[in-house]
């Protein structure tokens, strides 16, 4: 395909995916009401930072309903930063968010903070920041899939993982965004081997959220291959080795310096769980007990089960046609949450795996293509409005 073409495909992609992302919005906004707002969820299994006014029999407000569960943490860290010498968090009270901010990690929160230097209202800067990140991710993703694989694939897992139920992530408040723009980038530098480049965006994921951590693994592997193959000057891959530590060493330090304790962060999120046993026997014991298990709740559900094994099968399927980096990304972004802990969330962790997308992209021709897209379609527009209503989505 010439240029020329690429480039109005592009366009005129990125035409489709402005106008449906403007549909989807007009569509929480018109029938939001459709679904019951989750009153006794709101009330007693989230914290709340901003209000949502429909808790006293208010209007819906999209900017506000958007800012669901983990949102609220990361406006609040946005807004008023970390505290210092926080006491210890207590999850069960609701209107409690001190200490248990440091589960949040804090590039997402400074992207916020920065845009709302200029805009002065935290809402309106994580709605402005999702959608750059939305368009940044599209054209990112279109791009990298186009020059590892060819450009028609490349559209056609743009739009899979943007339908994606789950892809109502990518619209809120939430990190995702940002780590999907920095996976990507951070695989292709990877593969093409310029490994600061791609370390520069790791140390990024480093510091944005710590189910990505295992990455370092993978790209330290590449990295002592790479030297192991084709040597080169002990200083260079010391400063690449310098720019993927100082960013989360410096989140170490600021958690010593605000709490005492450098791994604050890892303590506090142990308060979410409320278990002691090792992610790996909560993932079996979740798989033994499937039948017994709701089909979607918080922590363990058949809905992530159902996702695990799936995924598990579509890792296996895709070894032989994905770059062996990306292979081995989607392995530790799959194996991160249940090695862990258990299996909360991790669906929605899932859906920045960009790879199986591109596989799934592949694998599904001509009106099977279609028809998983429409389903995906469908999926979005109605997990959108339990999302909004303040039901546990993921």
């Amino acid at each position: 395909m010439s240029s020329t073409k690429k480039w109005l495909s592009v366009t005129n992609g990125l035409i489709l995916f402005f106008a449906l992302n403007a549909l989807l919005y007009l569509f929480i906004v018109q029938f939001n009401q459709k679904v019951e707002f989750n009153k006794y969820n709101y009330l007693y299994n989230a914290h709340h930072f901003l209000e949502d006014p429909r808790v006293n029999g208010g209007k819906f407000n999209l900017f506000r309903a958007l800012g669901q569960y983990d949102s609220q943490w990361y406006l609040k860290i946005a807004s008023f930063g970390y505290p210092k010498n926080p006491s210890p968090p207590d999850i069960n009270n609701k209107s409690e968010m001190g200490g248990a901010t440091f589960a949040f990690f804090p590039l997402y929160p400074i992207f916020l903070s920065l845009i709302n230097i200029l805009v002065k209202n935290i809402e309106v800067s994580a709605f402005l920041l999702s959608n750059i990140s939305l368009i940044a991710n599209f054209i990112s993703l279109t791009y990298i899939v186009g020059k590892l694989y060819k450009f028609s694939l490349a559209l056609k897992t743009a739009f899979l993982l943007f339908l994606f139920p789950f892809g109502i992530f990518f619209r809120s408040y939430y990190p995702e965004s940002l780590l999907l723009l920095f996976l990507t980038w951070f695989s292709f530098f990877l593969i093409k081997k310029n490994f600061l480049a791609s370390s520069i965006f790791l140390s990024l994921m480093n510091v944005t959220k710590g189910n990505l951590l295992l990455l370092n693994f993978v790209f330290f592997y590449f990295l002592y291959r790479n030297f192991k193959k084709q040597g080169g000057l002990y200083s260079k891959y010391l400063i690449t080795i310098l720019v993927v530590i100082i960013p989360f060493s410096s989140w170490i330090i600021f958690n010593y310096l605000k709490t005492g304790n450098p791994i604050y962060f890892y303590t506090t999120q142990g308060v979410w769980y409320g278990n002691t046993f090792p992610g790996p026997l909560l993932t079996i014991y979740s798989v033994f007990n499937f039948p017994r298990l709701p089909f979607h709740s918080f922590h363990f559900s058949q809905v992530e089960i159902i996702v695990m094994l799936t995924l598990l099968v579509l890792l296996i399927k895709s070894k032989k046609y994905l770059l062996k980096e990306l292979w081995f990304i989607s392995f530790f972004i799959w194996l991160a949450p249940l090695f862990l802990r258990d299996t909360m969330s991790f669906t929605r962790y899932q859906s920045i795996s960009f790879p199986l997308f591109i596989y799934l992209a592949y694998s599904l021709k001509g009106k099977a293509y279609w028809m998983v897209a429409g389903l995906f379609f469908v999926g979005l527009f109605i997990t959108s409005l339990f999302f909004v209503n303040w039901y546990w989505v993921g």
